[in-house]
């Protein structure tokens, strides 16, 4: 395998694109689809076997037998990492730390952190104000000492390999959006964190030369950070494939449905949560998609997306972040 060539394996097909009937309705008309990379591939899905597809292709063409990733315990990043490092053989260290506020006395145990629990993953603890990047190359040096070939991957596996699994996306949405009859979509929304995400599919529809708008609702920087992690990454991605670079005006990102900081519910996104699943029987998760659906929600509601435009929603996973969450639901529920 050479170096950076996308693995097969982890997301074994495209990704469902789903019409959402009763949404749109509620919504007052405007056509809203939703890209399902909850269910791609195996460890309960999600965005990282994207970009996991290409960085682990990159970890086996480098002969690493060693997956070291940062995260927290609910992290989907690390799941993923874990599930896809069980499938091919490989050994995974996570790196973890309390990036998100307890929110229940289960919530270490719970959700994504029961998942690795269950597949075996390595954890090995940091204190809240250590390094990630001087952790992970500690344990690396660490493995090294032991005999193995350790591979370090970038926070949330952001990096250029991460963002081209996104190209792959935009381009999958341009693919499956004509076989339903339709234009390209207006827009296409998705939760932004560490940033892959958005610049990949920025970088997807500019190569495309499309007019689509992609927001990205961020669930953990200010937006001017994120902004520019943003454009940094699908200035690289673009770069890559020889494409121009990013007109200032098309990276979109909106920090108002943050609330009060990553991983921490608001009241809007578990109503969101709870409406999404009664209209559509779909789940949202606390931390990334309910903050982006309910941002989609109020654009639509508010006239920033007109009524007569088509949306594609981005649905990254991270379903097993319900379950940590699970008092805040219930509770709110009763």
């Amino acid at each position: 395998m050479a170096s950076g060539e996308k693995l097969t394996g982890l997301i074994n097909k495209a990704t469902p694109l789903e019409f959402l009937p009763r949404l749109s309705e509620y919504l007052g008309g405007t056509k809203i689809y939703m890209k399902r990379d909850d269910e791609g591939g195996r460890g309960e899905g999600g965005n990282k076997l994207r970009k996991y597809e290409r960085i682990i292709g990159d970890a086996i063409a480098s002969n690493c037998d060693t997956l070291i990733i940062a995260g927290h315990y609910q992290s989907n990043a690390a799941r993923l990492l874990v599930s896809s490092a069980c499938r091919l053989g490989l050994k995974s260290i996570v790196v973890c730390k309390e990036l998100i506020p307890k929110q229940n006395d289960a919530f270490n145990n719970n959700g994504n952190a029961l998942l690795m629990n269950i597949m075996g993953a390595e954890i090995v603890p940091a204190k809240p104000g250590d390094d990630y990047l001087q952790a992970m190359n500690k344990i690396a040096e660490k493995v090294k000492k032991q005999g193995g070939k350790p591979y370090v991957i970038p926070f949330g596996g952001s990096n250029l390999l991460g963002s081209l699994g996104y190209v792959d996306c935009a381009d999958e949405i341009i693919t499956q959006m004509k076989q339903a009859g339709e234009s390209n979509p207006d827009y296409i929304i998705t939760a932004t964190g560490s940033g892959g995400t958005q610049a990949g599919l920025v970088a997807g529809i500019l190569k495309n030369n499309l007019n689509t708008k992609i927001i990205g609702f961020s669930v953990l920087h200010k937006s001017q950070q994120a902004m520019e992690i943003v454009t940094g990454l699908a200035d690289k991605t673009l770069k890559h494939l020889n494409s121009e670079h990013v007109p200032n005006d098309e990276i979109i990102i909106d920090d108002r449905f943050i609330g009060q900081g990553y991983g921490i519910p608001t009241k809007e996104c578990l109503e969101t949560i709870r409406l999404f699943a009664r209209l559509e029987g779909l789940f949202l998760c606390p931390v990334y998609t309910s903050k982006a659906m309910t941002g989609l929600i109020s654009y639509v509601k508010s006239g920033k997306i007109p009524k007569d435009k088509t949306v594609v929603f981005v649905h990254t996973g991270g379903s097993p972040l319900i379950y940590a969450y699970y008092d805040k639901l219930f509770k709110e529920n009763k």
